[in-house]
This record gives structure tokens, C-alpha cells and sequence, in this order.
């Protein structure tokens, strides 16, 4: 019996757990929605596009997110949440929400028993408005503000439906309020249909500074501004002027001394200049025109005014008149005073100065409280002993006062009603009608007891606790801390979600599943049960589970490294992806052709082979340009082939010296390696030596210096200049006078050539005809053998050959110039 009690029991409690779970849900769902942002958004774009900052909207910004968080609003008459679809009523001064209905009965019961009030005895003086309050703030209302109907926040559609994109009790037209910022705004409220009190106004006029020195263009809500300027405006003291900057309001006292004078001028005293008029407390002292009175007043300004004891005047009582000149006076009489007291009774003294004794006339008085007839001097107030019967404003409390006037004082005990929150009883004066809602306020704390949500008294039963934002403090078996951060929640925590972490045995990874140290597992008893209706439901425990298999990826290369494959990490294993080995021999030119293999050996795959056929080819690299030889090395080998050590003959750029010179150096070949270093045999344009050493191309325009021959046309005179001034033409040689004489002999000289050269001519020919004659004579002439002389040879072996000689020592000594410089 105790086992099936203890599972009734559970089961019991289960269901009101559920039912309390789902009324919670219920009573607050429709409030848990918030709405979209964009509503706020289209609530506020009309204010930024006339012109509004964002920064002006803080405070209705503010009441705006607040309607639209999805938080319960609570009316503080009945203590129940005020739903989208009630009728409501909002106080035009603090902006509170109420139930249109809960302010009527307030407002009418408010009004009724200020009513009740009014009506007693005609004596007592009685308040002649009739007023209720609001609620919350105390704003007061006259009689005829009772709200009869439902109106939107802009009060310009009464019953206004309720619409999911539009803000609850909103209209969504344009709220057109007139703006009450600034004495001069004309401007009505830009945003929609909104709750709370409507922004400043964003229009732009014309605005002066407080001190009026600036003028610019502002917003209406801003029309005075400082210009951070010094004020300079006169101050009282008419003589300094204001020194602070630009500013809201009347000028501060000057704070500047001065000596001053009293308004009678008997005393001058240094005083502060922002209070130029002070008395003396003398008496002015100054003659009357009389000139026998003086002034009595107490330090004045202006004049004295005329002598009080001259001109008309009369005795104290105003029976004799006459006109009285100084030093004359006039004296009381012996009539009687007359004069009227408060009371309407005339004195009964002589004429006398001064004012008149109390009344003393017997008359019959009553108390206030009308109960007691006594004759008394009039001056004299009555006052009973007997205590007042009725009741205080409260109408519960008697008065108690003696001799009371029927206006019973304000009851003064405490009204200590019960509340409607059922927890609080009232703390204010004893009072007639509904006490205001509870003000009391109850903390409605989250699991952790810190994130605390204020919420009106009585209300609390029904709100669910805040969403507290800060981490939970409940700590996981399992350890993981910092891995399951979230926030503070009531019930279980949900399940670790940290990576268990551990690592696993036949690999170096870690078990990177959710933690699976404690994990409630579900099972089913195999017990059989006790009686038919005993319902076997599945049990669940605690425990902890083994890691699952490795699933990390892992990238594996095939043999030959050519491309990568994922597999998991507990089956995972190498292979040969068929490809060509590719991988450089090590000549560094081919690759090998092999099936893909390992690259270096493995002890996990000892079958797969792991050296690549070495290359069998010759050479093939290209030569350098120039070089006709094959490769010193013949095979293909790595890296680049060798240089060419094999000596070439070259003509050096002037063609007059042939050098040798290696393959390696030629192929690279520079202007200096190619020059004999000996002055070029070209010659120039005007026909002079080129001056430069062996150089290759054509001789440069050169300007010659040489000392050259030049004549004067007759070529009698001859000088020496240098060549560029004959070409260019700069350098002329004149004819002389010797030139003249040297023409006339040189043609006298060729006179007698001539002469000379006919007489020869003659010689000749005569010659000539007697060999003619001798030779047909037929005499034959006896011819001598010449005799042929040998031209000897006298030079030593070093004359003969000292061209080729020199050319030897001179590609020597290039040949050890060269390799000094280049290694």
C-alpha cells in the first residue's frame, strides 16, 4: 500500500505541476510577444523626415519600446493586467494606463462623496469644486472630465480596433497634437498615434541667444540657445554690465563695490553696487517749508512732503476743524470720540490721540458652537467647555474639539484598511471612499535571487519571474564550467553541451562528441508486473557512456603525394592513387614514370616499393648562345652543365689582332675581353688616326686636334692647325706679298722649263733619227752581259721575326690580366 500511495502522490503532484505550468503560460502569453522593430521604425520616420533628432525622442522613445516589449501593464485600481483589446483611459499628466471602467467608478465615487461633503449646516464654509484624482500621480480633474468613452492616444477616434501592426490602443493616423514647447510653437506632433507625451518639436525658425547678439536658424523646441558669449548687459547698478557668458534668465547681482549713499544722503558706506537704495534708520531731520517742524520719517528718498501740522486741520475725533498755521497746533476737544470699532459700536472716551481701547459694551454672545447664550464685552470671544458630537470628514471618527464651529478638523488617525493586494493595509489619513492602490511594490527575484523584477503588490502571483540575463550558478556534475554558459533558468540545466575531450587509445585525437559522462538514458524494465493494470512505464538513470569510434577527419596522401583523401580517422589507411610516380629523378630534368609509390620507405608498407628508376638519357639542355660544343658531361645530369673550357680564336674589334679566348667567356663576350687594347688603325673623316683604344663599332665623331698642313691659295705660305678648325672652315691662310714675287719666278722658272725641255725635245729626236740612220746602216752593236749582284741579308734572327714575337707576349700577358680580374 505504501509503494502505490507514494506513486499516487507523484502522479498527483505531476499534474499540478503541469496544470500551474500551462495557467502561468496562459496568463501571460498574449504580453510575451514583442512586436517587430518595424513598428517603432514607422512610428518614428514621419519626426526624422521634418526634420527631428533622434536624440530629442529619449524620453518618448522610451514609452514607446516600453508598450511594445511584450512587459504586462498593470492598472493600479484593480491590480489586473491591461490586455491589447481593453478599453483604457490615460492620465494626461503622468500618462499612465488605467481600465476604462475602473476610472469611471473611481472617478464617480471620487466626486460623489466630495458632494456628500458639501452638503451640512450653511455656517460651515464648504469647497465649491467638485474634483477627482488620478490614481497614480494625484493630477486633479473636474467633474465633467469623467471619461465616458474609449478614445485612441490622440483623442481623435473613439473605440479604436485593435490592429498587430500598430501599436495596442493606437488609431495609427498622425497624432496632430499641438506641441506645448515654447511660448510661440504653432506645430503639431509629426508621429503616429502614440502613448506618453509627444517629442519636441523638430520644425526650424528663426532663434535669437538669450542675450540677443546672434540670430540663426534653430529648432522650435530650441528657440533660445547661448552663444557662449559675454553677456554685456547693464546691470541694476547702471553702471557695470554683466560678465558671464550667454544666459537663460535675469542677470546675477552685480558683485562689484561702490560707496553709496543713503537715500537721505546722511551716511555714505562701501556696499555692494546690486543694492544702490538703503536706509540709514535715522529720521530724515529735514525742516518742513514751516521752518519749525522737522521730518520724522525714517530715511527716505525724494522730498519731505508738506508739514503734517499745518493746513487743515482737525482734533482727534473730527468734531472742530480749522486751518492752523506752524507753530500753531490744535488740541483735543471736550467731545466724545465716536469713533466706530470693528464691531460697529462707537467709543465712548473723550477726544483723544491714539487709537481707541477695546469695546467694552455687554452683549449677548454665543459660542461657535451655538449651544451656550452668555453677555460678554463685545471685544471678548466665547468659547464653551462642551465637546463636539459629530464626526471628522472621515465619517468615522468623532470630532471631540470643544466649543466646535461645526467645520470638524481633518481626521488626523491613520485609515489602516486592508488593501485590495490582501497584504498591505492603508497608511494614510483616515479618509472617506476606496483607499489609492497599495504602493507597496514586491520583487519578484529568478532562481539566482539576482535579477529582480518590481511589479505592484498583489500582482506578483500572476507574473512570471524575469528573464534574468546573468550565467546559472548551478554547477554540472560532469565538471564543464566555462563550456556551458547560459543563463539563469528555473528546473534542470540542459545537457552538457562541452566536447567530452578525452583521448582515445589507438590514436592521438580526442573524443570530440558532447560530454557523455552523465547522460539519462532511457531503459525498460524486464520485471514483470504485479497485476494486470500496473502500467510497466520506461525508467530512466544516470550514467556514463563509452566514446564513440574516432570520427575526426583525416586528410591521407596516396604514395606518391599526388592528392589527398578524407576518411575517417579509425579506418583510415594510405593508398596508390594510379597515377605516374612524377616525382624528379636526379638528373632534375625527367620524372619518373612509375606507377604511384612511396616516396621514402615505411615500415606499415613494406610491398609498396620506394626508389625510383634512375634516368638513362644524355644531355639535353640547351647550350648557350654561341657555344657549338656538346656538354662537357655527356649523360643527363643535375643542375646546370658546366662551363665550356675549349679556346676559341676571335679577331679583336679592329681586326689587326686575333686573341684566344675561351667558349664560357665568349659566349658572355664583353667590349673590354674583345679589345687588343692598342690604338684603333681606323681612320677618321678627315683622314687622321682614330685616337681611341681597339673598340668595336664605327669611330665616334671626333673632334681632331691634329696639327695639320695648310696653305694659302697660292700654296706659297705654310702653316700647322688643328684639323676641326680646317674642316669647319674657321682657319684661312691669306695670300702676301711674297706669294706675288714668288708667282712671278715661279713663272719665269717655267718659261725656261719649257724652253729647256723643247732644247731636250730637239736632243731627243735628233737622237733618235741617228740611231734611225745607224740602225739601217746594218752595223750590229756589241752588247755587254750585265752582271747580277746578290743582295745579302745581314739581319739576326730576332729582326726577322720581332712582328710575331710581340703578338705572342701580348696575348700572354691579356691571357694574365684576364685571369687576375675574373678570379
Amino acid at each position: 500500500m505504501s509503494r502505490k500511495y507514494r506513486d499516487a502522490a507523484a502522479s498527483l503532484q505531476l499534474s499540478v505541476q503541469r496544470h500551474l505550468q500551462e495557467f502561468s503560460e496562459l496568463s501571460s502569453s498574449e504580453n510575451d510577444e514583442p512586436y517587430d522593430a518595424s513598428v517603432l521604425e514607422e512610428i518614428l520616420q514621419r519626426y526624422c523626415k521634418g526634420g527631428g533628432d533622434r536624440r530629442m525622442l529619449n524620453r518618448t522613445k522610451n514609452i514607446l519600446e516600453e508598450a511594445l516589449s511584450g512587459n504586462p501593464i498593470t492598472c493600479l485600481i484593480c491590480i489586473s493586467s491591461v490586455k491589447r483589446t481593453d478599453a483604457i483611459w490615460t492620465c494626461g499628466h503622468c500618462y499612465c494606463y488605467f481600465h476604462l471602467t475602473c476610472v469611471q467608478k473611481w472617478s464617480i465615487d471620487s466626486v460623489t462623496l466630495r458632494s456628500d461633503e458639501n452638503e451640512g449646516p450653511v455656517s460651515i464654509v464648504k469647497p465649491q469644486k467638485t474634483e477627482w484624482c488620478c490614481p497614480k500621480c494625484r493630477f486633479t480633474y473636474n467633474k465633467t472630465d469623467i471619461p465616458r468613452k474609449y478614445y485612441c492616444f490622440c483623442g481623435k477616434n473613439d473605440d479604436p480596433t485593435f490592429h498587430p501592426w500598430l501599436i495596442p490602443h493606437s488609431c495609427g493616423e498622425i497624432c496632430e497634437k499641438r506641441l506645448s514647447t515654447g511660448d510661440s510653437c504653432k506645430h503639431k506632433c509629426l508621429l503616429l498615434c502614440h502613448p506618453g507625451p509627444c517629442p519636441p518639436c523638430p520644425q526650424t525658425v528663426n532663434g535669437t541667444c538669450y542675450c540677443e547678439k546672434e540670430f540663426k536658424k534653430v529648432r522650435c523646441s530650441a528657440a533660445k540657445w547661448s552663444c557662449n558669449q559675454t553677456c554685456q548687459k547693464t546691470l541694476l547698478c547702471k553702471t557695470h554690465k554683466c560678465e558671464d557668458v550667454c544666459h537663460e534668465g535675469e542677470c546675477p547681482p552685480c558683485h562689484f563695490s561702490s560707496s553709496q549713499s543713503c537715500n537721505c544722503g546722511a551716511e555714505i558706506t562701501h556696499r555692494p553696487c546690486n543694492d544702490p537704495h538703503w536706509q540709514c534708520q535715522r529720521p530724515c531731520q529735514k525742516s518742513y517749508p514751516c521752518g519749525y517742524h522737522k521730518c520724522e520719517k525714517v530715511c527716505h528718498s525724494g522730498n519731505c512732503g508738506p508739514c503734517p501740522s499745518s493746513g487743515n486741520q482737525s482734533c482727534p475725533c473730527g468734531a472742530n476743524k480749522r486751518y492752523v498755521e506752524c507753530p500753531d497746533t490744535i488740541e483735543t476737544c471736550l467731545g466724545t470720540c465716536n469713533k466706530k470699532h470693528d464691531c460697529e459700536h462707537t467709543c465712548p472716551e473723550k477726544c483723544h490721540k491714539g487709537p481707541c481701547p477695546p469695546c467694552q459694551v455687554l452683549v449677548q454672545k454665543k459660542c461657535q458652537c451655538g449651544t451656550h447664550l452668555r453677555s460678554l464685552p463685545c471685544s471678548k470671544e466665547f468659547r464653551c467647555e462642551t465637546k463636539c458630537r459629530g464626526t471628522r470628514p472621515c465619517r468615522k471618527h468623532s470630532c471631540g474639539r470643544k466649543c466646535c464651529n461645526g467645520n470638524c478638523p481633518p481626521c488626523e488617525k491613520i485609515c489602516d484598511k486592508q488593501l485590495q493586494c490582501g497584504r498591505h493595509r492603508c497608511t494614510n489619513i483616515c479618509h472617506l471612499g476606496p483607499c489609492y492602490p497599495c504602493p507597496q511594490e514586491i520583487k519578484v527575484p529568478c532562481n539566482c535571487k539576482k535579477t529582480i523584477k518590481t511589479v505592484p503588490c498583489g500582482r506578483y502571483k500572476m507574473i512570471k519571474p524575469p528573464r534574468c540575463t546573468l550565467p546559472c550558478h548551478l554547477k554540472y556534475k560532469c565538471g564543464h564550467v566555462d563550456e556551458n554558459k547560459h543563463s539563469c533558468h528555473f528546473g534542470e540545466c540542459p545537457p552538457c553541451k562541452a566536447v567530452c575531450g578525452k583521448k582515445y587509445n589507438k590514436c592521438e585525437h580526442y573524443c570530440k562528441t558532447t560530454c557523455h559522462k552523465y547522460v539519462l538514458v532511457v531503459f525498460r524494465q524486464v520485471k514483470k508486473p504485479a497485476t494486470p493494470w500496473e502500467a510497466q512505464r520506461p525508467k530512466t538513470k544516470i550514467t556514463a557512456l563509452d566514446c564513440p569510434p574516432c570520427e575526426t577527419p583525416l586528410q591521407l596522401i596516396c604514395f606518391g603525394e599526388h592528392e589527398t583523401d578524407t576518411q575517417v580517422c579509425h579506418s583510415a589507411k594510405r593508398r596508390s592513387c594510379g597515377r605516374e610516380c612524377g616525382k624528379p629523378l636526379t638528373c632534375g630534368n625527367h620524372k619518373c614514370t612509375l606507377e604511384c609509390h612511396l616516396l621514402r620507405e615505411d615500415p606499415a608498407y613494406r610491398d609498396v616499393p620506394s626508389v625510383c628508376k634512375p634516368c638513362d638519357k644524355p644531355c639535353l639542355v640547351s647550350r648557350p648562345e654561341k657555344c657549338t660544343h656538346k656538354c662537357p658531361k655527356g649523360a643527363c645530369h643535375p643542375g646546370p652543365c658546366p662551363p665550356c673550357e675549349i679556346l676559341e680564336r676571335v679577331a679583336c674589334h679592329c681586326n689587326v689582332t686575333e686573341l684566344y679566348i675561351r667558349c664560357r667567356q665568349l659566349s658572355v663576350a664583353s667590349e673590354d675581353i674583345l679589345s687588343c687594347k692598342q690604338q684603333c688603325p681606323k681612320s677618321l673623316v678627315c683622314g687622321h688616326r682614330c685616337k681611341n683604344t681597339c673598340h668595336s663599332g664605327p669611330c665616334t665623331n671626333q673632334i681632331c686636334t691634329k696639327k695639320t698642313k695648310a696653305y694659302c691659295v697660292c700654296r706659297n705660305i705654310k702653316k700647322e692647325l688643328p684639323c676641326n678648325l680646317i674642316r669647319d672652315g674657321e682657319a684661312k691662310i691669306e695670300c702676301d706679298e711674297s706669294c706675288e714675287k714668288k708667282k712671278l719666278a715661279a713663272k719665269l722658272e717655267k718659261e725656261m722649263e719649257e724652253q729647256r725641255q723643247k732644247k731636250l725635245e730637239e736632243e731627243k729626236n735628233r737622237r733618235e733619227l741617228a740611231e734611225y740612220e745607224w740602225k739601217l746602216s746594218g752595223k750590229k752593236k756589241n752588247y755587254k752581259e750585265k752582271k747580277i749582284i746578290p743582295n745579302k741579308d745581314n739581319r739576326n734572327m730576332l729582326q726577322k721575326n720581332w712582328i710575331p714575337i710581340i703578338s705572342v707576349i701580348v696575348v700572354m700577358l691579356a691571357l694574365c690580366i684576364y685571369c687576375v680580374l675574373y678570379n
